[in-house]
């Protein structure tokens, strides 16, 4: 999967007009080219490796899935509703997956991988103005991620919360890198402001932001940002607040909570 470069001066992603065409772009080799001819990689149900036509037919059923989870929840999705999409039986999908979870599972292992190009933001300069305009770029990023595979982060994260063991591992992957890039900027933090620490000033600095929770608050938020952010908008654009908006505040706690003093 290929993301986004990370440089600031670069404007936000724009989300395609299809975003099931690019899911599945972004996930599925073009199986005519040669490469994807030579090295392979994917086998069936059987252990046997996938040729062109396989590979087609299994990127027609992935791209199936993505489409109907648009349309209503994983726990009413069925095999033959797939199965119908692609114009084929139970017994071709069967072929290349186990069940429904096991379809939606690759396609969710898939579209989690952000962590890379977020952690390359996260390890920044978090200060002065430049601190602020990283911060945007952050959430827009995450904000961005989601508006392109909505459908299947929302059913990773409800299958995680309600209790699947699967989803709940593949969130997790997902998540603690960006916690743990976010835990060791306020470390740094820490430790650069005890340096050039008074012991004598005796002033409130406010309470402490430790490490790690610090950095699944901001885990949350960012997700918690880019999961309503449309709602948001609906609600408060009349008044003058709309994503720019949620976005610029985002910006300002995250580069709050990673120069923090203690």
């Amino acid at each position: 999967m290929t993301h986004p470069t990370t440089t600031l001066e670069e404007p936000r992603n724009q989300v395609p007009a299809d975003p099931s065409a690019a899911l599945i772009a972004a996930i599925t080799a073009d199986p005519s080219l040669p490469e994807v001819r030579e090295t392979g990689g994917l086998v069936d149900q059987s252990g046997r490796p996938l040729g062109p036509r396989a590979l087609r037919t299994r990127a027609r059923i992935l791209e199936a899935t993505v489409a109907i989870l648009e349309e209503k929840s994983m726990r009413d999705l069925r095999v033959i509703d797939i199965a119908r999409r692609i114009g084929s039986s139970p017994a071709t999908f069967y072929q290349y997956f186990k069940d429904v979870n096991d379809v939606v599972l690759e396609l969710a292992s898939e579209v989690s991988d952000l962590a890379d190009v977020v952690i390359e933001v996260i390890h920044g300069d978090w200060h002065g103005r430049e601190g602020y305009e990283r911060g945007i770029q952050l959430a827009n990023l995450v904000i961005d991620h989601w508006d392109q595979y909505r459908p299947i982060l929302r059913v990773r994260n409800n299958a995680a919360d309600e209790g699947d063991p699967d989803f709940m591992e593949v969130r997790r992957k997902a998540m603690l890198p960006i916690v743990t890039a976010f835990a060791e900027v306020i470390r740094e933090s820490h430790a650069a402001h005890a340096e050039h620490e008074d012991e004598n000033d005796a002033e409130w600095k406010g309470g402490p932001m430790r490490p790690i929770s610090g950095g699944m608050f901001l885990f949350t938020l960012l997700e918690a940002t880019a999961i309503h952010h449309e709602i948001f908008s609906k609600r408060f654009q009349p008044m003058g607040e709309g994503r720019q908006q949620i976005v610029e505040s985002a910006a300002t706690v995250i580069q709050s909570a990673l120069t923090s003093a203690r």
